[in-house]
Formats: structure tokens, C-alpha cells, sequence
């Protein structure tokens, strides 16, 4: 709404030009990342602009044609996690929307109004006037992560700065008396597991969906009460001092199950979903390595909703989302305190 970046602020035809492009350079938004984030930011984006500049009840119906979101991965697909044909899809409906999407490209350099990014492979480089840069493609491990390396062997080492464990979420250290002190689960730890369909294992990806099991698998190891200092962890031999603990029918209860001995965490997939804008999404679903099948479009959007509202923590969050989603459907978003 600036007069400055409006064409009719000014006389010259130079002016015009400059006042153009630099409405359009405010208006660019840059997303760096090709994951479910990079998608799903995307897609919300290009149904907020959607919204807000269309016509007749839009509030800046003028800057409909200047508005663009790019989206930069540096892969050669987006979703590489993702079946093939969901791939293609989630890359056609971006597209469909108006997203300029970049593959096989790399961030080179971030500044104050520009980006320079250049495909892999080439010395060519491209200087993009934005805006708004987000940065979607994961991160760098928080300090404390790196003090706790720097005080564990070198084979403590993961990728992307990870931390390797064993089945039961347990890094190695330089000692044996602190083994089984630290255990390390979520983003942080680095377990690799090999699917009946792979030739080579591989790390778990650093979803929720791992850390939430991962967290379940701790709590359970915990309240148990298995000594994590051996392995596999078993459970405690009671003293003959401790009698409540030799008639224990937490024990005795594990011990019939053939419990006394922790299993190690395996990893159940349930599958993948992904929003791509315009109420569309991609869903993969699967149980374990058994893929079950894969939608895209208006009911996988309907699915996607549904696993969204069941995911959240109590009734009071699922009933105020619900609502925000149908007021948003019929009066459109609140945008006063932007």
C-alpha cells in the first residue's frame, strides 16, 4: 500500500519500471527445502495470497500478479522420502499454484534483499531480489548436542551432527561406568535400521512420528526399571534382603511375558502425509514396510485433516482448531494484525 512502490507515484517512465519491480521484490518469497516443511510452507502460502487477492472480495486484489513464492531443493525431486508418483504430484500441483520451483539447486548466499543460489554441478550463479527467505532444509545441532560429543568417543559421531546409539537408545561413552547413563532420542540420535526392502540400512528420518515412538520406548524401559548398564538391559536380580522386590507383580508380570530382557526399539512406519495447497495432500500409507496405498488430492486432504486433529494433545486444541478451520472457510483469514 506504500505510494513509493506504486507506478502511479510517479511521472517518468524509469520510475515506474523501478517502483514495479520493487513491489514485486517485497512481494517474493523464497522457501529453501524440498521436505514435507518446504511443501506443506508453500502451499499454505500460496492459499493465503490466493485468498487475500482474489477476486471480488479480496483486500489486495492489485497484487495478484505480483506475488510469487520459489521454492529451492537440492535434490532432484521434492519428497524424497515419498513414493515416485506422489513425488510428481506434490511437484505438479506446486507448480499449478504458481510456485517456481527450483531442483538440483543450492543456496549459495543469503542477504539483506537477495539470494544467490546456483544449480549443482555448474559455476553459474543467479541473483534473486526477495523479500523473505525461510529456511526449511533442517538444521544445525543445538550447542549442547556438541558438548555432549565432544564428551563421547569419536564413534559417537552420527551424520548431520547426530549422535549414534544402539537399539535401546544408549551412545557409547569412554567408560563403562557411565554406559547407560545417557540416553539419546528424537532429532538428536542417529539409529540405523534396515528394512526387508533395502540392501543397506539407513538412519531414521528425523520426524515426529520416530520421536514419538522413540519417547514411548524410553518411558516403558524407564518405569520398568531394566539396568541399562548391560545388554541387552535386563531386569535387576533381587536381593534376598529385599523381599517386596523378589514378589514384585510388576517382575512377575514381565517375567511371564518373557519381559525380563528388554527388547530393542523397532521402528513402526504408519506412513507419510504431506499438504500441498489448494486443500490438496499427498498421503502414503503403510504399516512397517507393508505399504498399504497412496492418495492425493481432495480425500487425502480430508485424511490429512483428520490425522491432524487426532495428533493433538487435548479435546480443547482439536475443538479450537476446528473452528479456526471453519471460520477461515466461511470469512476467509484474519489478516487485521499483520
Amino acid at each position: 500500500a506504500r505510494p513509493d512502490v506504486q507506478e502511479f507515484y510517479y511521472s517518468d517512465e524509469g520510475s515506474q519500471i523501478r517502483a514495479r519491480e520493487e513491489r514485486r521484490r517485497r512481494l517474493r518469497i523464497a522457501v529453501v527445502g524440498g521436505g514435507p516443511t518446504g511443501v506443506e510452507l508453500s502451499g499454505e502460502l500460496c492459499d493465503f495470497f490466493g485468498q487475500i487477492c482474489r477476486f471480488p472480495d479480496g483486500a489486495y486484489q492489485r497484487l495478484r500478479e505480483d506475488v510469487e513464492v520459489l521454492l529451492i531443493h537440492g535434490g532432484s525431486e521434492l519428497l524424497p522420502s515419498m513414493d515416485p508418483e506422489l513425488r510428481a504430484r506434490a511437484l505438479s500441483a506446486l507448480e499449478d499454484q504458481g510456485v517456481s520451483v527450483y531442483l538440483n539447486t543450492r543456496l549459495k548466499e543469503v542477504g539483506q534483499d537477495y539470494i544467490v543460489v546456483g544449480e549443482k554441478g555448474s559455476d553459474e550463479v543467479q541473483t534473486v531480489p526477495l523479500a523473505i527467505t525461510i529456511w526449511a532444509a533442517g538444521n544445525a545441532p543445538v550447542p549442547f548436542v556438541r558438548e555432549l560429543l565432544s564428551q563421547l568417543p569419536e564413534s559417537a559421531a552420527g551424520s548431520g551432527g547426530r549422535i549414534n546409539v544402539d537399539r535401546w537408545c544408549r551412545p557409547p561413552t569412554r567408560s563403562a561406568d557411565s554406559f547407560g547413563s545417557i540416553l539419546v532420542l528424537g532429532d538428536v540420535a542417529c539409529f540405523e535400521s534396515r528394512s526387508k526392502f533395502e540392501s543397506s540400512p539407513s538412519a531414521l528420518p528425523q520426524t515426529a512420528q520416530v520421536a514419538g515412538q522413540q519417547g514411548a520406548f524410553v518411558a516403558r524401559m524407564l518405569n520398568r526399571g531394566y539396568d541399562l548398564r548391560v545388554t541387552p538391559p535386563r531386569l535387576p536380580e533381587p536381593s534376598e534382603e529385599d523381599e517386596e522386590a523378589s514378589f514384585s507383580l510388576l517382575r512377575t508380570w514381565l517375567v511371564a511375558r518373557g519381559l525380563e530382557e528388554a527388547p530393542g526399539f523397532d521402528f513402526l512406519s504408519l506412513g507419510l502425509l504431506a499438504y500441498v495447497g489448494q486443500e490438496e495432500a499427498l498421503n502414503q500409507v503403510m504399516v512397517g514396510d507393508v505399504p498399504l496405498f497412496n492418495y492425493s488430492g481432495k480425500v487425502a486432504f480430508f485424511l490429512w485433516r483428520s490425522v491432524y486433529l487426532a495428533k493433538q494433545a487435548s479435546s480443547r486444541n482439536q475443538a479450537l482448531i476446528a473452528f479456526d478451520w471453519l471460520r477461515t472457510e466461511a470469512f476467509g483469514r484474519d489478516i487485521t494484525r499483520l
